[in-house]
């Protein structure tokens, strides 16, 4: 059987091309042939498999561990995937999570001298010493129009981020224009992903000479995947944040739970739990479908019920949102979005655009 599915893959020259594109280090063109047949065979552990293969390429560690992940799923005992989930975490910087992967083949095949170099590889490699470092640029603005003759409101944001194996640094500064007032928030954010399956982030923040941002906060949280069955898998979290605004403090908890199948679709549905600036408890909710009808494309709707405190005053805002984001390359993404929000004073429409890049 193994043999009749290699045969047939060696004259499928759509395998065959994504194949030479990744062997001949075409790494965005492999990774884009790869995920359209991965959509059209998720029962293939070789397609999975390459595909795990061109994200390491791309130094897309999370991304490589989920394709590898659905290959041994699919073929438990696949060596070459084996090999590679190993590789993944040791290109990321950790090689603990290396030498666990790579325990299995290390009891069953210790003879195998690819196995047996990899394992002097992991042992000899220090923590993040072979993950480099990614650097991403994301410019946003947004522009917002008032019901009731109340003018506009505008947001730019600029964010730095620095990537190093599982781990993530963020520098963003938030400049927000309301009511003919302006403030700037600055924040300071790191987050960490402890392998595929768990992560967790905690940011600072503070706005000097507040209006109606905060003065200070801080915000963190964490989530887990707790289940996988095929293509399905389950992720749960919550976030807090406590933020002292000129009105008083806010405090809120977040539980959050997000269905996906495959890459390609998603539900995440969250809860609102905030103490407000003056010791009432609110509640509300959010949900938020994303679809990826290709792997360059994104398409996403939300609608959410739910306290909210930017303007420094806690009120309960319902809104509709919907956008899409695409990918030009690996170095650059463009993202437009609408938000329609209903206050009891006035309803917000608000268009944004942002622009991210990779280097």
């Amino acid at each position: 059987m193994v043999w009749i599915l290699v045969a047939a893959q060696a004259v499928d020259p759509t395998y065959a091309a994504a194949v030479e594109a990744r062997t001949a280090g075409r790494t965005e063109e492999a990774i884009a042939a790869f995920e359209a047949l991965a959509r059209q065979r998720p029962a293939d552990a070789d397609v999975q498999l390459n595909l795990g293969l061109a994200y390491i390429a791309g130094h897309r560690y999370d991304a490589a561990d989920r394709a590898l992940e659905a290959a041994l799923r699919l073929a438990p005992d696949y060596r070459d995937a084996r090999l590679a989930y190993a590789r993944s975490a040791l290109f990321a910087g950790d090689p603990a999570t290396a030498r666990k992967r790579l325990a299995p083949l290390s009891a069953t095949s210790a003879g195998d001298p690819e196995v047996q170099a990899l394992a002097r590889q992991i042992d000899g490699a220090p923590a993040a010493a072979a993950a480099p470092v990614t650097w991403r640029l994301d410019l946003a603005h947004a522009r917002s129009e008032l019901s009731n003759g109340l003018g506009h409101w505008s947001s730019t944001i600029v964010a730095l981020s620095a990537r190093h194996g599982r781990d993530t640094g963020v520098l963003s500064v938030d400049r927000t224009e309301r009511f003919g007032r302006e403030d700037v928030f600055i924040e300071a954010l790191g987050a960490r992903a402890f392998g595929p399956n768990r992560d967790a982030w905690i940011a600072v923040g503070g706005t000097p000479d507040a209006d109606y941002r905060p003065e200070f906060s801080v915000r963190g949280g964490g989530s887990a995947r707790i289940d996988a069955k095929g293509a399905w898998t389950t992720r749960l979290g919550a976030d807090a944040s406590w933020a002292r605004y000129q009105v008083g403090d806010v405090r809120g908890l977040q539980p959050y739970a997000v269905l996906a199948w495959k890459e390609r679709v998603s539900l995440t549905a969250r809860a609102f739990l905030t103490v407000d600036e003056l010791d009432d408890f609110r509640s509300g909710y959010a949900v938020r479908g994303d679809w990826s009808p290709r792997g360059d494309l994104r398409l996403y709707a939300g609608w959410a019920d739910a306290p909210e405190s930017s303007s420094g005053r806690t009120v309960t805002v319902r809104a509709a949102s919907a956008g899409a984001a695409v990918d030009f390359s690996r170095a650059l993404s463009l993202q437009l979005g609408f938000t329609h929000e209903m206050r009891d004073a006035y309803d917000r429409d608000e268009v944004a655009i942002a622009l991210t890049t990779r280097f």
